[in-house]
């Protein structure tokens, strides 16, 4: 590769825009430089950095094999010279990719701001102990950020929407107001509700986002003004409609959405409106009818002789999973996680 392709797949590669293979490579070159060390080195170490960075380009850059060895001598005083020029750019190129931001955290200050306030002062909040940090908002709404998070809000809510900007994890309570939706932004999606609860978590691994839904509704979609000019934004909308124990996880890289249940589902029922979960010989097709209500998620049956298989036991302290387990155990079937959907599969009953 030339000078102006590395510089170009080292630019891509902090867009994150790179393919795997080109990620492997671009991670096989930043093993060689000892990142680590790179703030502390001295002259001479640093001269010997750009003698390895030159062995690599010279490798990359001179894929034919010559038979002589005054031609390879007379090539390499050629190429040296602009092997020289590459390895200064790329250093500066590298120092900027991959040490440009050390120290600073992935926040909301490094993104657009979409977040106004015209006739209040915007606040800055960041969670900087080891515990979890509760916040009241001028609605009475609570956010409750996990450590490390930040968020960006006004003193006061104005206009026909409350909106905030978040980096980080966090749980919100939002206060119903119909007339005023409530908005998160989080990196290059938006999370809108009218009134409900919901937990906002940034997976730094994997580099996606995600939104769980514990009471009423939420709608995300992606953020169109978050992305750079050349990003490719196509016209169709990107969004999921979430409701109680569902999920969606959102991939930046491939701008892809998808969604599921929550790990530990919770009734999504006031206690006072719970169905009873101690059953007595009782048909599965029924017991499926007062889960589904319970917590809100569609349960289906493979085939229709699952329906018919009964269950007798008390699951009133269990989790959801935990319940589906044993009533699966008792006749012979299993379960499965399917998107925002539960499977049941077996042979049935007579």
């Amino acid at each position: 590769m030339n000078n102006n392709e590395w510089q170009a797949l080292l630019l891509k590669y902090r867009e994150g825009h790179c393919t795997k293979e080109e990620i492997l490579k671009i991670h096989l070159w930043y093993e060689s430089l000892n990142a680590d060390g790179m703030a502390v080195l001295n002259d001479q170490e640093k001269r010997e950095m750009e003698e390895r960075m030159l062995g690599r380009l010279a490798v990359e850059t001179s894929p034919v094999e010559y038979s002589e060895p005054a031609v390879v001598r007379t090539w390499w005083r050629k190429a040296s010279v602009y092997l020289s020029a590459a390895a200064a750019i790329l250093l500066v190129v590298s120092f900027w990719v991959f040490f440009g931001n050390r120290g600073r955290k992935p926040g909301v200050m490094q993104e657009k701001m979409f977040v106004q306030a015209p006739n209040s002062r915007l606040i800055t909040e960041e969670n900087t102990t080891d515990l979890p940090k509760r916040l009241t908002l001028s609605d009475r709404s609570t956010v409750t950020l996990e450590p490390g998070a930040k968020i960006v809000f006004p003193a006061a809510f104005t206009g026909d929407k409350r909106t905030v900007q978040l980096t980080g994890n966090a749980f919100f309570e939002i206060t119903r107001n119909p007339d005023q939706p409530f908005l998160v932004y989080s990196g290059k999606i938006i999370t809108r509700v009218l009134g409900t609860s919901f937990r906002i978590k940034n997976n730094a691994k994997d580099r996606a986002l995600e939104v769980e839904v514990v009471t009423g509704k939420v709608s995300v979609f992606e953020n169109r003004e978050a992305f750079n000019d050349s990003d490719p934004v196509d016209n169709q909308d990107n969004g999921v409609v979430l409701t109680p124990n569902q999920r969606v996880t959102y991939f930046a890289e491939s701008r892809h959405l998808m969604t599921g249940l929550v790990p530990e589902p919770v009734k999504a029922l006031p206690a006072a409106e719970e169905a009873k979960m101690n059953f007595d010989d009782e048909k599965l097709e029924k017991i499926a009818a007062t889960l589904q209500e319970t917590y809100g998620i569609e349960i289906v049956f493979a085939n229709d002789r699952i329906a018919h298989c009964s269950f007798t036991g008390d699951l009133t302290d269990m989790q959801l999973y935990d319940k589906l387990a044993l009533i699966c155990k008792s006749n012979g079937a299993d379960y499965e996680v399917k998107g925002t959907r539960i499977l049941i599969n077996g042979r049935g009953c007579d």
